[in-house]
């Protein structure tokens, strides 16, 4: 092949794309006339004959050897948007061809077709693969016509099977909560294809159908508005599925009456295996669109307590699927509707025990969503529908985020909170020039904290670190109304700083709730922990020190305007301190004795106790900056800086300190203990999460007192002792402070 010839075909393969660019490039000029266009019109450059690169010319002789018995001419590109090949046409194997290609090119070059480029090969998936075609094998995929032929969606359905059904469909819609798509979970049901023509003849399950479309309705509308989930919670796309394609209505108070006559006959005909499960759906259908309407709730809490008596009722008598369930649905009947790329396979819970353990605290994260208005500010911002420490799912977070979200709620809760840091309610009035700007800033401050308080762990995490920037401004902002709050009220203010005390101490509830999450997300390795747990140690006696002058300056003046004299109990820094703490101040104080004894007993282990790569004791110096930078944007009375850090671990070090580290640490927990008992007789009137907060830290108490006792007693036996020995810490008995325990290696 001559060098002319070879320079012809790059020119007559040159994409038609990049011709159609020029055109455009010279079809710019400004259009005044249609002549003076084509009076403008520059003519087109032509482009230098460029010279076969080396590795060209080894795969055109590749190509060309006679002797290779391989040769197959350029084929004509095909412009951009032309039909596909026909049917005529046979795919025909070049892995022969590319492995010569390859051995005739260089590191770096590539092979290009005018109409296969480098993206169309990012894009591209492995055909003839089950893991990454989703069209292999489809003609082995489910069909309407295949089901109705096999007789899987019959007219008839025994009541067992139809029970089964049903309890599949439940527990796939909470999957579905969960973050699958739609038509894996719930439309995987061969029924739900075609709902009208096949559901006709079963009007209990049609009825149950109704309901189900009705809630995915409002809860996709729900979820959706709140906009508190992300890619791994909540698959918003329906995939052209039709929820309004209901068997007898889409009006929630007809279907509701459906039910309740098809559950009075099944009960009269049958039993109750089926009328329950009918009752159910129809209670949580009420209570999902209640709690999604503009009442927000109001009636759905006698809903939801009958939801919770009638799971009881069916997870007694819920049998694991036949095969004659799990025949009726099939996911591969809507692989079509997926995007090309590898199927994302949705394993059914087939233990209806844990199917209904999940409903169960479902249902109950959902009856916490109707008490979120009579909540505090500050629990709301720890997210108080969590249940048993789990994780609610998207649909829960949502309707919480838009209870929460009502006009004028926020701005309620936060001068309420304001007043308990002795926030005088007539400043609004006196000093409004100031006070008005400072509320609507924090009312829109505070909405955007319960929206992340609403995101799963991971998204709050990182966008926790976002907020401190704004802290720090709304600080200088409290900063200057409390100058004008003392100006204007002087001696008959209660507290000197009420504005910026408020400010400080969300800021650093931000800033603890920050690296106590980094906990629950495995982000620390165990050589950092008792970094961690210093760093929220200084943030904690931030706190304590803060509310201390809160409720000490709220005693003082209690009785009246005047601050009275007489002697006051002091904290060990000599500052005066409450004479009856409230019981979340107490817990606190326990909450940071408790992260103290851990921080010396963790110090002590980190020297060959704990298995933690030598790396990252090394690299503790870029992990201290890493963990802590964004923190750094909100101004401290004193940022703590890795030499503070190592000056307060350093007597675990010392071979003679160390005993006394680990006694320090001792007493640290047995002040957390005591603290804990003073607050048992008070819990009685406290909430319920006050309650649970307080038995889960006694329990890590607990733990960490009986292995720093073990520490002890190896310590005592001798440095060959403690050799044979390795510390573990885990997260038992809380999900952000570890437990720990003393093995043998």
């Amino acid at each position: 092949m001559s060098q002319t010839q070879s320079a012809k075909q790059q020119k007559d393969a040159m994409p038609k794309d990049e011709e159609e660019d020029d055109d455009e490039e010279e079809n710019l000029a400004p259009e005044d006339g249609a002549g003076d266009a084509k009076q403008k019109k520059k003519p087109r450059k032509k482009k230098k004959k460029s010279k076969p690169q080396d590795g060209d010319e080894v795969f055109e002789d590749i190509c060309a050897d006679p002797r290779n018995g391989l040769y197959w001419p350029a084929p004509e590109a095909v412009p951009v948007g032309d039909s596909p090949p026909g049917k005529d046409e046979e795919w025909v194997d070049i892995t022969t061809l590319c492995d010569l290609a390859v051995n005739g090119m260089n590191v770096g070059e590539m092979v290009e077709s005018s109409t296969f480029r480098l993206y169309d090969a990012m894009s591209a998936i492995e055909i003839m693969d089950p893991k990454m075609d989703t069209g292999f094998r489809s003609n082995e995929d489910m069909s309407l016509e295949k089901a109705l032929t096999s007789g899987l969606v019959g007219k008839v359905l025994e009541e067992k099977v139809l029970a089964g059904v049903i309890d599949h469909l439940l527990m796939y819609y909470l999957l579905w909560l969960d973050g699958h798509t739609i038509i894996q979970t719930c439309f995987s049901c061969l029924y739900l294809q075609d709902p009208k023509r096949l559901l006709a003849p079963l009007p209990e399950l049609a009825s149950f159908v109704d309901a189900l479309l009705i809630v995915c309705q409002h809860a996709q509308n729900a979820v959706t508005a709140a906009g508190v989930f992300d890619d791994e919670d909540f698959v918003p796309t329906m995939f052209g599925v039709d929820l309004q394609a209901c068997v007898f209505s889409s009006d929630p108070q007809k279907v509701s009456n459906r039910l309740r006559k098809e559950c009075d006959r099944l009960r009269a005909e049958k039993g109750d295996l089926v009328a329950c499960r009918l009752e159910f759906m129809e209670q949580y259908m009420l209570a999902v669109v209640s709690l999604t309407g503009p009442n927000k709730g109001e009636a759905a809490t006698a809903h939801l307590d009958k939801s919770l008596q009638l799971l009881q009722r069916m997870e007694a008598n819920a049998e694991p699927p036949s095969d004659e369930v799990l025949q009726r649905f099939d996911a591969s009947t809507n692989r079509k509707l997926l995007v090309p790329g590898p199927p994302r396979t949705v394993e059914p819970i087939k233990d209806p025990k844990v199917a209904f353990k999940m409903w169960t605290c479902h249902v109950q994260e959902l009856t916490a969503c109707t008490s979120l208005l009579d909540r505090s500010l500050n629990q709301l911002l720890q997210g108080v529908v969590v249940h048993k420490d789990e994780s609610p799912n998207v649909l829960v977070r949502s309707i919480a985020q838009l209870t929460v979200a009502a006009p004028g709620f926020v701005r309620r809760l936060l001068l309420e909170s304001l007043e308990t840091h002795l926030f005088p309610p007539e400043a609004l009035q006196h000093c409004k020039r100031l006070a008005d700007p400072f509320i609507n800033r924090c009312e829109s401050m505070f909405l955007h904290l319960m929206k992340l308080a609403h995101l799963n762990t991971t998204r709050r995490f990182r966008r926790l670190a976002h907020v401190f920037p704004d802290f720090n401004e709304l600080q200088h902002e409290a900063w200057r109304l409390d100058e004008a709050l003392k100006a204007t009220f002087a001696a008959n203010l209660r507290y000197n700083r009420p504005s910026w005390a408020w400010i400080q101490e969300f800021t650093l509830q931000a800033m603890v709730s920050k690296l106590l999450l980094g906990f629950q997300l495995e982000l620390y390795d165990e050589a950092e922990f008792h970094m961690i747990y210093w760093y929220v140690d200084y943030l904690l006696g931030l706190r304590i020190y803060n509310l201390n002058e809160v409720f000490h300056s709220k005693e003082a003046t209690a009785g009246g305007g005047k601050k009275k004299s007489h002697p006051r109990p002091k904290d060990a820094l000599g500052k005066l301190k409450p004479r009856n703490p409230p019981t979340s101040l107490l817990l606190l104080e326990a909450t940071q004795s408790l992260v103290r004894g851990l921080f010396r007993a963790l110090a002590f282990c980190c020297h060959g106790l704990l298995s933690s790569p030598p790396a990252v004791e090394a690299g503790l110096c870029q992990r201290f900056v890493l963990r802590f930078r964004s923190l750094e944007q909100f101004r401290l009375p004193h940022l703590p800086s890795f030499e503070d850090f190592k000056q307060s671990a350093v007597l675990a070090q010392d071979c003679a300190e160390r005993r006394s580290v680990l006694q320090a640490s001792q007493n640290s927990f047995l002040e957390a203990t005591q603290l804990l008992d003073r607050v048992q007789p008070a819990l009685k009137e406290e909430s319920a999460e006050c309650a649970g907060l307080a038995q889960s830290l006694r329990r890590v108490v607990v733990a960490n007192q009986l292995g720093v006792t073990q520490l002890l007693r190896c310590l005592d036996s001798g440095a060959e002792e403690l050799a044979r020995k390795r510390v573990t810490a885990e997260l038992v008995h809380h999900k952000q402070f570890v437990s720990l325990q003393v093995v043998d290696k």
